[in-house]
């Protein structure tokens, strides 16, 4: 959500992501360099270090979803990162 201010009158905006979840597979896998060309919603994950800050900014810059490395700890599979995300952002 967002905040605007325009001629002292304030609004709050939302700005809905929709991605196509090939896309975010797709996205995903590059992202956190898996290699895995059979990724899918059911694939398992176990996240390093750098994986979590890469995650963040994917996250951050692709959903508008802030996220802190607390909010990973028990991401272990690609249907807990949808399920992090929404599944409301997947068409």
């Amino acid at each position: 959500m967002g905040r605007n201010n325009y001629n002292n009158i304030e609004f709050d905006f939302k700005i809905k992501i929709i991605m196509k979840k090939q896309e975010f597979l797709t996205s995903l896998n590059e992202t956190l360099e898996l290699e895995n060309p059979e990724l899918n919603e059911k694939s398992s994950i176990n996240l390093t270090s750098i994986m979590n800050l890469s995650l963040i900014v994917f996250l951050d810059e692709n959903f508008n979803l802030r996220v802190t490395g607390k909010d990973l700890k028990d991401i272990d599979s690609v249907e807990k990162i949808i399920q992090l995300i929404g599944k409301d952002k997947f068409e």
